[in-house]
């Protein structure tokens, strides 16, 4: 049998993801294998029978059998990995690092990339990937038998800019994700709008999420019946007549929940859309900001993140608007 004794980054997590992120390297070893193993009492802790939903306590003595491991196969699990990290350079990816301490990496995230792998960009490198090849080269290596490594605590969508916090422990992520769910996390975002925004105006409308065949993604739908509670308060910076778009507006954003593509569908339903917004925006002002003005994605940027942190100090990251909001300027 084969023992890992429980570290701190490892513990508070249930059993069953423990072992899947722990046999990631085992391209063998099927997500069944496990539960089968674990239902037959073959995986044990402390000795006793477990179950999957079972929470890893610090110092847990985990027992496998070594024959469901096998042999690692790099071939198989590395070698895609190795090719787009190979695409990372290092110097680029310092100039986003906004702040680094012992428990956070903040990023100024560009816009066009996305945060964890997918079927469209499985070639291309994603946060998650520059997350990775920046701690490597660092020094921040894990040992064999933890499951833990850096991790975003939240996500942006690809072509949304700005702030992107990453824990670099087990304790912050864990913090980062509570503060987020009890909403004591101040979000501040900055986009621009097509029309004549209002000075002040609070949108307080339920979404849920829904399917976009056309697009063939996840995407939200206004629902005050069913739908979740959702917050959002914006404020006016600069309105202005452009020659080719018309009234548009610098806008200030403060989400007070945090849905999926909450920014976007709160302002088109008050027929303010985001500028380049392929899903909620207006089609004829996305053509002319595409191909006249060469702006290829939504203007939505991350500006400002602030919380109290682990130490009880407030502590606040700020990104600097990027180049493409200034081009209409």
């Amino acid at each position: 049998m084969m023992e890992i004794t429980i570290q701190a980054d490892q513990a508070n997590q249930r059993c069953d993801r423990f072992l899947r992120k722990y046999c990631k390297p085992y391209p063998q070893v099927r997500l069944s294998d496990i539960y089968s193993r674990i239902r037959k009492g073959e995986i044990r802790i402390n000795g006793r029978k477990t179950k999957e939903e079972a929470r890893l306590v610090l110092g847990d003595i985990l027992t496998l059998p070594e024959e469901l491991l096998g042999k690692k196969d790099k071939k198989l699990t590395l070698t895609q990995q190795e090719r787009k990290l190979q695409k990372i350079d290092l110097d680029e990816v310092q100039t986003w690092i906004l702040y680094e301490d012992e428990d956070w990496i903040v990023f100024n995230k560009p816009a066009g990339i996305v945060i964890h792998p997918s079927a469209q960009h499985r070639n291309d490198p994603c946060m998650n990937d520059y997350l990775e090849f920046y701690c490597q080269k660092q020094g921040y290596t894990k040992d064999k038998s933890q499951t833990f490594k850096p991790s975003f605590g939240y996500r942006l969508d690809k072509d949304t800019s700005g702030v992107l916090i990453a824990a670099k422990n087990y304790e912050s992520l864990q913090y980062i994700n509570k503060i987020i769910r009890d909403r004591a996390i101040s979000k501040n975002y900055m986009t621009r709008v097509a029309g004549k925004f209002p000075k002040h105006l609070v949108i307080d409308k339920a979404i849920e999420k829904t399917y976009n065949a056309k697009f063939a993604r996840a995407q939200m739908q206004l629902n005050d019946s069913d739908g979740l509670e959702s917050k959002t308060e914006c404020r006016c910076e600069k309105t202005r007549k452009h020659p080719l778009l018309g009234e548009i507006s610098l806008v200030r954003v403060k989400l007070y929940s945090g849905r999926m593509h909450q920014i976007r569908i709160h302002l088109s339903s008050e027929n303010y859309p985001v500028l380049g917004d392929l899903i909620y925006g207006k089609p004829v002002i996305n053509r002319i900001l595409n191909k006249q003005i060469g702006i290829k994605r939504q203007l939505l940027h991350c500006r400002k993140y602030q919380f109290t942190n682990l130490d009880g100090r407030i502590i606040s990251f700020e990104a600097p608007l990027p180049i493409d909001f200034e081009e209409i300027n």
